[in-house]
C-alpha cells in the first residue's frame, strides 16, 4: 500500500481528449504501484504469468470503477480489457516511469461515454464472478497462481474505489491489507457460494459505514 498523487491531465488515448479530472492523493495497492516500464516488459516477457498480474489488477480496477461511479456502469463502453490494454500500451510507451495505476486512471477518466447499450448492472471482470469457495480453496492451497489472482484483483478493486469515489481516497482507512484479507476469509467462510466480487463489495460497504460513523462522531464532538 502507498499513498500516491495521480494527476490526470488532458491526454489523447485513442478515445479523444479528456480534461483533467483527478488530482487527489489516493491510496493505491499492489501492481498499480509498479511502473509503466515494468508493465511493458511484462507484455513482451516469455512468462505469461508476468503479464497476468497486471491483467488481474486491471480487471479489479475497472470492476470497481464501474461499481462505484454514480454516473456510469461501464467505463469501457463496448470495448473490453484487451482493448484497454492496447490503449494503456500507448500511454506507457510515452511515459515509462509513470505508475501503472496512473495509466489505468487516465484511461478510465478519459473514456468517452458509450452508447445506450450498457447493461443495467455494472460490468465486472476477472475474478469478480468466481465464488468465495474458490477463493478460500486458493488461499488454503497457497497456489502461487490462483492465490495471486484474487490478491491482485483485490488490490486493483480497492485502488479503483479510491480513484473514483467522491467521498474517500482511502476506503480501508487505517486497516491494513492483511487485516482486510482476513476479514474476507471469515466472511467467505460464512458465504461460500457468494461471488468473490460480492464479498469485496461487502468489505468496502463495512469500511464506508465505519468512515461515516467516525465522521458523524467528530461532527458531534465539535458542536
Amino acid at each position: 500500500m502507498k499513498r500516491m498523487a495521480l494527476v490526470v491531465a488532458t491526454l489523447l488515448l485513442g478515445v479523444g481528449a479528456a480534461p483533467a479530472v483527478h488530482a487527489d492523493e489516493i491510496t493505491t495497492y499492489g501492481v498499480g504501484l509498479k511502473s509503466c516500464r515494468d508493465y511493458l516488459q511484462s507484455r513482451t516477457a516469455d512468462n505469461t504469468a508476468d503479464q497476468v498480474v497486471f491483467i488481474d489488477w486491471l480487471s479489479g480496477y475497472f470492476s470497481a470503477v464501474n461499481k462505484t461511479s454514480h454516473h456510469r456502469n461501464n467505463f469501457l463502453g463496448l470495448g473490453d480489457l484487451k482493448d484497454a490494454l492496447s490503449r494503456i500500451d500507448d500511454y506507457c510507451r510515452a511515459r515509462p516511469l509513470a505508475p501503472f495505476a496512473e495509466a489505468a486512471a487516465v484511461m478510465a477518466f478519459g473514456a468517452r461515454t458509450g452508447p445506450a447499450a450498457h447493461s443495467i448492472d455494472a460490468s465486472t471482470y476477472g475474478s469478480a464472478d468466481k465464488s468465495c469457495r474458490e477463493y478460500l480453496a486458493a488461499r488454503e492451497e497457497q497456489d502461487p497462481i490462483d492465490g495471486a489472482e484474487f490478491r491482485d484483483w483485490l488490490g486493483g478493486y480497492l485502488s479503483g474505489v479510491n480513484a473514483i469515489s467522491l467521498d474517500t481516497n482511502d476506503v480501508l482507512g487505517h486497516t491494513a491489507m492483511l487485516d482486510a484479507v482476513r476479514w474476507l476469509d471469515d466472511w467467505c467462510s460464512g458465504h461460500p457460494v457468494t461471488s468473490f466480487g460480492g464479498a469485496v463489495e461487502a468489505l468496502v460497504a463495512v469500511h464506508r459505514q465505519q468512515t461515516l460513523s467516525r465522521t458523524a462522531a467528530v461532527q458531534l464532538s465539535t458542536r
